[in-house]
């Protein structure tokens, strides 16, 4: 629940606001890494509702990607 002094915004304005793709704020927001945010739903469908205060968040350092283990020869 948002404290009634934070204010929330959408996915596409905290990517917006935080300077990332709109698919890399979905990622964060499915993955749980942005505190505060919360999964709605309305008669239309769902959307996110996240607090102002995420935008203080640490950004999630890029790591390597898993290597496949399995190759195919």
């Amino acid at each position: 629940m948002l404290c009634s002094m934070d204010t929330a915004m959408t996915a596409k304005q905290f990517a917006a606001k935080m300077k990332i793709n709109y698919r890399t704020a979905l990622n964060w927001l499915e993955a749980g890494r942005v505190q505060g945010a919360e999964r709605k739903q309305s008669p239309i469908g769902e959307y996110w509702e996240i607090p102002e205060s995420a935008l203080e968040m640490e950004r999630p350092r890029p790591g390597p990607k898993p290597k496949n283990q399995t190759s195919i020869k």
